[in-house]
């Protein structure tokens, strides 16, 4: 008899957790809200002795643009479909720092 009263109180427990579980309250409720961008890639850029190439995705494909590097000529000019600047400073004859900003 007590077996049968322990193996009641058991049972009696373990289908009533559920009845627990829907009475739990949630706390910090709320709505989350994201806020960005899809954004492309960066452009990649390849050099070659005094030439450098720009690739820059155009939405549809890679677009190519070729430069010429003149030794302590300082260079500017924009990448390819208005997605950035980039220039480049030379700080000796053999030496120089490219900058890239992209919008």
């Amino acid at each position: 008899m007590n077996k049968i009263y322990i193996a009641a109180t058991c049972l009696t427990l373990l289908l009533s957790t559920s009845t627990f579980a829907k009475e739990n309250k949630v706390i910090g409720s709320g709505t989350i809200t994201f806020v960005g961008a899809i954004v492309e890639g960066n452009c990649l850029i390849d050099t070659d002795k005094n030439t450098f190439k720009t690739s820059c995705w155009n939405g549809s494909e890679m677009q190519e643009s070729q430069y010429q590097l003149e030794r302590n000529k300082s260079f500017n000019s924009k990448l390819i479909n208005n997605k950035g600047s980039m220039d480049i400073k030379w700080i000796n004859d053999n030496l120089a720092i490219m900058n890239i900003v992209y919008n």
